[in-house]
């Protein structure tokens, strides 16, 4: 069964790889020179076809709670998405269940040829970890910007892809966006890296979980805010 598993994932590696490239390289120049929109309906669009080929090929699914309660916050004005972070998939579902963000992201990535330059039309919020002070600047500079731009902001609180099963260390970053923006922060739990974990490419048949939690208000003192933040994130994984 494992080698079976194996083969399927494989199979879904060369479709992935393949249809991404191909569809990269017709379609990159039209859609960096077309307006925003064009960019996250294609990028919408091919996040639908990645997901429906992970559940033919490897047998991987995926469910969502709190979609609902989402949108409903989202009535109010824009929130920051502090969501947990296991693999490669959740930075690739969010474009099919928020229609308006941005997401934080490390500067290696916009320096990609070809890639980069889409993901700055995409009004990424691009940060440098090496600059220290100036990177938090920039981070709240270009936070402001999205907020008032009535986008919200999907960070992922730890910086980096953890192992399923352990808490990673919540990094100062989520804590300076709550306090400058002073919007409410939506923590979101998941199971990802149950079935695809990082640094692997095997992924496993199943149902990946994702949930929205009840959301932190603004307004909370830093010293209280990331440890409400990661109980939160942290027992919502458990029970996932």
């Amino acid at each position: 069964m494992d080698i079976v598993a194996r083969l399927r994932s494989f199979c879904f590696d060369v479709f992935f790889y393949a249809f991404t490239i191909s569809l990269f390289i017709i379609l990159w120049i039209p859609v960096i020179l077309l307006p925003r929109w064009c960019c996250v309906l294609w990028y919408k669009t091919w996040t639908h076809i990645i997901m429906f080929a992970l559940k033919i090929t490897v047998g991987l699914d995926y469910k969502i709670l709190g979609q609902a309660k989402l949108d409903k916050i989202l009535e109010n004005g824009p929130v920051i998405l502090a969501c947990k972070h296991q693999s490669a998939w959740e930075t690739l579902i969010f474009s099919t269940l928020v229609k308006r963000f941005v997401i934080v992201l490390k500067k290696q990535l916009v320096q990609i040829p070809g890639y980069g330059s889409y993901l700055i039309k995409l009004n990424s919020i691009v940060i440098d970890r090496s600059n220290g002070m100036k990177s938090l600047k920039s981070l709240i500079h270009q936070g402001k910007k999205a907020i008032d731009n009535n986008f919200s902001i999907l960070i992922f609180p730890e910086g980096r892809r953890g192992v399923y099963g352990e808490s990673g260390d919540y990094q100062s970053g989520i804590s300076i966006l709550y306090q400058e923006l002073n919007v409410p922060v939506v923590p979101v739990a998941l199971n990802s890296g149950k079935f695809w974990a990082r640094r692997s490419r095997f992924k496993k048949p199943g149902c990946i979980t994702l949930e929205f939690l009840d959301p932190i208000p603004a307004g909370l003192p830093r010293s209280e805010f990331l440890p409400l933040l990661k109980e939160r994130i942290e027992a919502g994984c458990v029970k996932l």
